[in-house]
């Protein structure tokens, strides 16, 4: 019974991953029709979905939103919302991000790579609820297809200080590292 339950809950996830992607590229592509003009405070959205290691309920289904105001061509600043679902676990972490970006014109001028630090805080919600700090350090990748829409992909590090003795956790209460990895588009 409880096999039948898991494959139902991994079907809904990806039915929703499936229409979260065509959601995020359309979205995109209209936005790429409409001829734009650069501003000096651009604010563009996007979305990535992928794996959130190390929960207090094990790995999780990763969804993360972020939208970013550009300062230069380098340095944008904005929120970052992650979201993390397992079987038993809902966890919602908000963070302001800082990124900065670097081309790489020697492999393709459309390619950077971005380093990217936070300060936030994160909520888990298997067996009693916990509240903590969140500090998201990582990096990552953007190939721009068009003037609207890139392709991302993000490792971020998540140091959280979550009470993992009341879940089904290892049982400490230090500080917990958890690994993320999605990929997603933003336009």
């Amino acid at each position: 019974m409880k096999g039948w339950k898991r494959t139902r809950r991994l079907m809904r996830s990806l039915f929703a991953g499936a229409v979260f992607w065509g959601f995020l590229v359309l979205a995109g592509w209209a936005q790429a029709a409409e001829p734009q003009t650069p501003k000096p405070w651009n604010f563009g959205g996007g979305g990535s979905m992928g794996f959130l290691a190390n929960t207090p309920d094990d790995t999780a289904f990763a969804l993360n939103f972020h939208a970013d105001a550009n300062l230069n061509r380098h340095v944008s600043i904005g929120p970052l919302l992650q979201l993390g679902f397992t079987d038993d676990l809902t966890l919602v972490g908000l963070s302001g991000q800082g990124k900065y970006r670097i081309p790489v014109p020697e492999i393709d001028k459309r390619l950077t790579i971005m380093l990217q630090a936070g300060l936030g805080f994160v909520h888990a919600d298997v067996g009693p609820s916990d509240t903590s700090f969140l500090i998201p350090l990582g990096v990552g990748i953007n190939y721009q297809l068009n003037s609207g829409l890139a392709f991302t992909g993000d490792f971020l590090l998540n140091f959280t200080d979550l009470d993992l003795r009341r879940g089904r956790g290892r049982g400490h209460d230090d500080t917990n590292v958890m690994p993320s990895l999605t990929f997603g588009v933003r336009f």
